[in-house]
């Protein structure tokens, strides 16, 4: 595989998210031995505390910016389970909606990453075009030139397959609804939008896992998504540093 370094020095309009996910990295070493309780709604209490703390190390981060998350966490009133339906805390915390969206997203990624290791549905056919282990909409999807198409979730990193045409979010098969938008600079990549539901997902050619991984080629077609999110489609999935929205 390789590395952000390398990336970087190739596509230096990236360095600043790419130095964002080397932290998103880091975070994830830190915390890969905390364990959670087996559909539980959040972290075991001494699990909260290391993981907020391992958070603010790598992100460095005052401790008290993040008390009022650390303090709902540990009450249990954020469901983890539901994040992956871009459902947000009801209650009031100090911080911007989508800001508060990222740091869930991160923080409890070691959460998702146990209930997608356990390969129970690993490469299922994904029939609602969710992800079977945790509900959440695929993040990207590639294409197999023999086996179909592949959908990918950025919470658990679980992969299943999918109809080759259709939109995974609104399940439409009609053509007259869907359409794609390619760049030149942008080889092996796509993006695959719906004029029904006015979403798209980022479609891209499976030979590119060799040199890559999938939150890498994330990043990588990062223009893309600022390119579809300029035309109004929107993205149902965060990417790996916890971005939806990049316009």
């Amino acid at each position: 595989m390789r590395d952000v370094q390398e990336i970087a020095e190739k596509k230096p309009h990236l360095k600043e998210v790419l130095a964002l996910y080397e932290k998103v990295v880091e975070f994830r070493r830190l915390t890969a031995d905390v364990t959670v309780t087996s559909g539980s709604l959040a972290y075991l209490p001494g699990a909260t505390d290391v993981i907020f703390r391992s958070f603010l190390t790598v992100f460095t981060m005052p401790e008290s910016i993040l008390d009022p998350l650390k303090e709902a966490m540990k009450l249990g009133q954020i469901d983890l389970a539901r994040l992956p339906l871009n459902e947000i805390p009801a209650f009031s915390l100090p911080y911007h909606q989508d800001e508060l969206s990222a740091i869930l997203f991160l923080i409890s990624k070691p959460y998702f990453l146990q209930l997608g290791g356990s390969g129970i549905v690993r490469d299922a056919f994904w029939e609602h075009g969710k992800c079977p282990a945790c509900t959440a909409a695929p993040s990207l999807s590639f294409i197999k030139q023999d086996e179909g198409r592949l959908l990918y979730c950025s919470y658990c990193e679980n992969r299943g397959k999918w109809h080759r045409i259709g939109c995974p979010h609104c399940h439409s098969r009609d053509t007259d609804n869907l359409g794609i938008i390619e760049a030149e600079e942008e080889k092996g990549f796509r993006i695959d939008f719906c004029n029904r539901c006015k979403s798209y997902i980022k479609t891209i050619d499976y030979p590119l896992l060799d040199d890559y991984s999938p939150e890498l080629l994330d990043i990588i077609s990062l223009p893309l998504d600022i390119l579809a999110q300029g035309r109004g489609y929107k993205r149902l999935s965060p990417n790996p540093v916890g971005m939806m929205k990049m316009t």
